[in-house]
């Protein structure tokens, strides 16, 4: 039979291990999300990151020899691509478990049910010594 501290106890194990696991990876840090995007071959390169922004455009020197409408169509194209990419990124890490929502959950279950549950065994068992002793429950 499980007692109320068993679980108590078993709950707070969970809690604990919850706890260093998300800690753990508040600790790691969020990881970067970042959309990459290339044109003409690799010669234009484009880092996007949240909120919309540019973080970096990287253009071979070479290209620089082509008209000025070529070299913006490149960019325009690669940048795309880098917001593309960085769309799919948010879309992965949106996807993950919330366990801070879950960690507070699991606290509230053991806030109210181990008292709950120690009231169940506590009628259980005066039950029990009253049919041992004759008397009615």
């Amino acid at each position: 039979m499980a007692y109320p501290s068993d679980v108590n106890r078993t709950i707070s194990e969970l809690l604990s291990t919850l706890g260093r696991s998300d800690a753990g990876s508040a600790a790691e840090a969020a990881p970067v999300v970042q959309g990459t995007g290339e044109a003409a071959d690799g010669m234009v390169r484009v880092v996007a990151i949240p909120g919309g922004q540019i973080e970096s455009v990287w253009i071979d020197p070479r290209l620089m020899r082509e008209p000025s409408e070529i070299l913006a169509e490149h960019v325009r194209a690669a940048t795309n691509s880098a917001l593309t990419d960085l769309r799919g990124a948010l879309a992965g890490v949106a996807g993950a478990p919330d366990t801070t929502a879950l960690l507070e959950q699991l606290r509230e279950v053991q806030r109210s049910a181990v008292p709950q549950l120690q009231g169940i065994i506590d009628t259980l068992g005066d039950v029990q010594a009253r049919l041992s002793s004759g008397r009615r429950p």
